[in-house]
């Protein structure tokens, strides 16, 4: 009798279906009022548009930062020294309506803020795709248990213990904004399992 441990994985790539745009504004100015008289505006337009795209369905969800002033000091390549003071705000904006992002980007840009995207998939998704693949990958621990045991000149008879290390591992890309040529990436999803097998 002997104790085989063996890895198994399940891996499935899903096509996304929910983009976070996180647009950002950041204005910077020597005089403080300013600086934040132009990042509130800009702040107020960008929590604007956020709320038409939750009210027309394209988006689920948004929130929007409190603003935050700072002064800075910085060198330019010559050596010489500045000071000036920083507002910078972010909207997040989760859009369900993925053919939409890249003209939503363009206009969140147009506004003066920089944008970047991460996708995503709906927790309903993401926990089916979960589930099979833990199968997945349960099945393909006994099958390389089985082949290890067949070496031996043994068979598996027992699954002792079976221990997932990883869960829902999904990796997707990220972006810095959109165009007519946007392409909607595809999420991976891995379980990662170790599973100890007896043999006789």
């Amino acid at each position: 009798m002997a104790v085989i441990t063996a890895a198994g994985l399940g891996e499935q790539h899903v096509v996304a279906e929910r983009a976070t745009l996180s647009a950002e504004v950041a204005i910077a100015h020597v005089d403080r009022d300013m600086s934040i008289r132009q990042g509130a505006r800009v702040h107020a337009q960008l929590a604007e548009e956020a709320v038409r795209l939750r009210a027309s369905g394209a988006a689920t969800w948004h929130s929007v930062d409190v603003l935050s002033t700072s002064a800075r000091v910085w060198t330019d390549k010559n050596g010489a020294k500045h000071r000036d003071h920083l507002t910078r705000g972010t909207v997040r904006i989760k859009m369900s309506r993925l053919a939409e992002v890249a003209d939503v980007v363009a206009a969140l840009s147009a506004l003066g803020a920089t944008v970047s995207t991460s996708w995503a998939l709906t927790e309903v998704t993401r926990d089916a795709v979960t589930r099979h693949l833990r199968s997945v990958a349960v099945k393909d621990a006994s099958a390389k248990a089985a082949d290890f045991a067949a070496a031996l000149g043994q068979t598996v008879q027992r699954v002792v213990a079976i221990r997932e290390d990883q869960g829902y591992a999904p990796q997707g890309g990220r972006g810095s904004g959109g165009g007519p040529e946007l392409t909607i990436p595809e999420i991976t999803v891995r379980v990662a399992v170790t599973g100890d097998f007896e043999t006789e």
